[in-house]
């Protein structure tokens, strides 16, 4: 019984830790996008040697850091594709670090 459990926890770590790699990864390409490099960190809160229970994902360009905070169920619903709520929060997260674009002009040319 005891391998079993062991068993689940390593493919609920497996789904958690590609989760993760999929919001890194995600993160990544939207600031490509935005001609942008930048540095993404993550740090994983809960109990050693177990499934944690959330993570925090921190993007900084240019000096400029923001974050938000994923729990576990968030990120291992990105075991497969990044979406909803938490593909939200990381198009939010890259506006926060992307330079303002130019003012769109209100004078009409005609």
């Amino acid at each position: 019984m005891e391998a079993l459990e062991g068993m689940e926890e390593t493919q609920y770590r497996e789904r958690f830790d590609t989760g993760v790699k999929k919001i890194r990864h995600e993160i990544r390409s939207l600031l490509a996008q935005h001609g942008l490099f930048g540095t993404i960190t993550d740090a994983a809160s809960g109990l050693a040697n177990s499934v944690p229970e959330s993570s925090n994902v921190e993007i900084q360009v240019k000096g400029v850091t923001t974050g938000r905070q994923f729990d576990r169920r968030q990120i291992e619903d990105c075991y497969l594709r990044v979406g909803g709520n938490v593909l939200a929060s990381i198009v939010a997260m890259v506006k926060e670090v992307a330079p303002p674009g130019p003012p769109e002009s209100t004078h009409d040319p005609d």
